[in-house]
């Protein structure tokens, strides 16, 4: 079955309209010209590939006002078949979209024969162009589609006049924003997933029922530790609109995308290329056949980024940021890495299948201060090896610090024998707050059954909990990051909105909070985030512990106008719906995930 058609190259003498031009004049068809009208308002638009004057076409066409529904007009007197190939290549189509009209056999075939998957009709079809099932396109009675092509028309004729494509790139002021508000724009996301082919590399298709599409493509989005965003570009030629999208799964240091599409309109502008780079190259199986290759150039320094960059974050964009803890900090860092190449992140990852935490407050002083032989010998029955303690939070001075302890209000710690100093086990997972030096566990995986051992032989201590011995950890933290830098540290969230629309108050955090807040209140140029504050409504937060991708959002447009003003914004919640009022009590700690970040 031949493909929807995108664009028709119109012949003009004997086919747009009858007679020929420069043999005693023409008779121009009404009718015609009226199917051009009525095909660009379904988004498909219209060529010329005519042997004629250039000029006279052009006048005779502006008085009867059509002109400016044409795109990449060709209008001489050399052979169409090339020419054809080169309206193609300029509008960025496939040829199986494009249909040529013509009245001579001899034209049809030897366009055919330069481009071998075009669609050819004489002019017999043009009475029936509006009910072809080939030309149904989708409602543009704005011209929208129209219009992008004419910018495209306009960049392509100055780019002609340079010498290098990078020095024209360089000077056509190429602007890209991400917007991260996937969910006001559904339908735009869905038409990128389903409809684009030689830019779309992940090739994930969604159903061709809108609202199954959509139901599934928000179910999609709102999923923990997954990171969305549209693409919009505009240059100086004019905007662009929303042309790629991408879904980006993040997963125990593992990244990999569902989603990865863009617009052929933009082909050759480096935007796909730029956004790969800008998500630090995260895996990208590349399936079916695409016309670009993300890893080439290498480096591209033609594009500024609007929204994101503008106003405080020119302020924050070049600053070194360094960033540790576990889910929060890894919702965090995906914004704070982009377009960026001074970011360090360290989070919780996954070894021989097992989560291993490295965001317990104990953890990070060892990691800060050094760990000895003899204390590493004890840990090490814990399931800890040396490379987990490394950091590279003292390879250099940082200019903004982001930290995330939450998981010490939550996790239980041992001691060894009479050692005073206390580590939780590495694994992620909620049981890990049960005391396991008083029964033995089994569990399928040997390395936690061992350690699960360990703890039961007598030699460990158990211990619930503790504000107070975290409160002596982060003071040593504290004092090893320089004095002037930033530094935010995300408090854990105090209250949760559940399932039955009740406001629970989880009492676990709180005291941890309040001694992260005691603490560097006293520091210039810190500042406690509370994740409460930039919910707005119930699906910013899935559980007790885990937020949306908005949620991290909100909070990283904060650290910048912090950072740009050095003072703290006053965070604007408007939960909803309104809760059921409900006891405070004490949460239970959160059911954390195997694969947690």
């Amino acid at each position: 079955m031949s493909e929807e058609i995108r664009l028709v190259i119109w012949d003009l003498d004997e086919t747009f309209w009858h007679g020929t031009l420069t043999e005693g004049g023409i008779s121009y068809s009404d009718e015609h010209h009226n199917i051009v009208v009525e095909l660009a308002k379904r988004g498909i638009m219209s060529s010329i590939c005519s042997k004629n004057d250039p000029d006279s076409v052009q006048r005779i066409l502006q008085e009867k006002g059509i002109w400016d529904y044409f795109v990449f007009p060709s209008i001489d007197w050399s052979p169409k078949g090339g020419r054809v190939s080169e309206i193609i290549r300029r509008i960025q189509l496939r040829p199986e979209t494009v249909l040529f009209i013509d009245d001579n056999p001899h034209n049809l075939q030897e366009v055919l024969s330069v481009n071998p998957a075009i669609q050819v009709a004489d002019e017999h079809v043009i009475p029936h162009l509006l009910v072809d099932a080939r030309m149904m396109g989708k409602d543009d009675t704005v011209l929208s589609r129209l219009k992008h092509y004419k910018i495209l028309e306009s960049r392509d004729e100055e780019k002609e006049t340079f010498s290098t494509i990078e020095g024209f790139l360089k000077e056509s002021n190429i602007k890209v924003e991400i917007i991260y508000d996937v969910e006001n724009h559904l339908d735009r996301a869905i038409e990128l997933i389903n409809r684009t082919n030689q830019l779309n590399f992940t090739k994930q298709r969604l159903p061709e029922n809108q609202q199954e599409s959509r139901d599934i493509l928000l179910s999609q989005i709102k999923q923990a530790f997954r990171y969305s965003g549209l693409v919009r570009v505009s240059d100086k030629f004019g905007d662009y609109g929303i042309v790629g999208f991408y879904s980006l799964v993040s997963v125990n240091r593992i990244s990999y995308f569902e989603h990865f599409c863009f617009s052929c309109r933009i082909l050759g502008m480096g935007i796909e290329q730029w956004v790969y780079q800008s998500l630090d190259r995260p895996d990208l199986h590349v399936q079916g056949k695409v016309i670009s290759d993300v890893n080439s150039p290498a480096h591209i320094d033609w594009i500024n980024q609007e929204g994101r960059d503008a106003a405080t974050e020119t302020t924050t964009h070049k600053k070194s940021i360094y960033i540790r803890g576990g889910c929060h900090a890894a919702g965090l860092a995906h914004y704070l890495k982009q377009g960026r190449n001074h970011v360090v992140e360290e989070q919780n990852f996954c070894r021989d299948g097992v989560g291993i935490r490295i965001d317990h407050s104990q953890l990070f002083r060892d990691a800060i201060y050094g760990l000895t032989d003899e204390r590493l010998e004890w840990i090490s029955q814990l399931g800890y090896r040396r490379e987990d303690f490394k950091t590279q939070f003292n390879d250099m001075t940082f200019d903004v610090y982001v930290l995330n302890f939450s998981v010490d209000a939550l996790y239980a710690t041992y001691s060894y024998q009479d050692n005073v100093i206390r580590y939780p086990f590495p694994e992620c997972r909620s049981i890990m707050t049960e005391n396991f030096s008083r029964e033995e566990y089994h569990d399928q995986n040997k390395f936690l059954d061992d350690i699960f051992r360990n703890a039961a032989s007598g030699d460990f201590h158990y211990h619930s909990p503790d504000p107070s011995y975290f409160e002596n950890c982060l003071r040593d933290i504290l004092s090893r990051i320089p004095e002037g830098a930033f530094l935010f540290i995300l408090l854990g969230g105090e209250k949760f909105l559940n399932r039955e629309n009740e406001l629970e108050t989880v009492l676990t955090h709180i005291p941890f909070n309040q001694k992260i807040i005691e603490l560097i209140t006293q520091r210039k140029n810190s500042f406690p985030l509370q994740l409460d504050d930039y919910v707005r409504d119930k699906s910013d937060q899935t559980d007790r512990e885990h937020f949306g991708r908005m949620v991290y959002y909100r909070i990283y447009k904060a650290i910048t106008d912090i950072v740009s003003s050095g003072t703290t914004p006053t965070p604007t919640p408007t939960p909803t719906p309104t809760p059921t009022p409900k006891s405070t009590h004490d949460a239970q700690p959160a059911t954390a995930m195997l694969h947690e970040a």
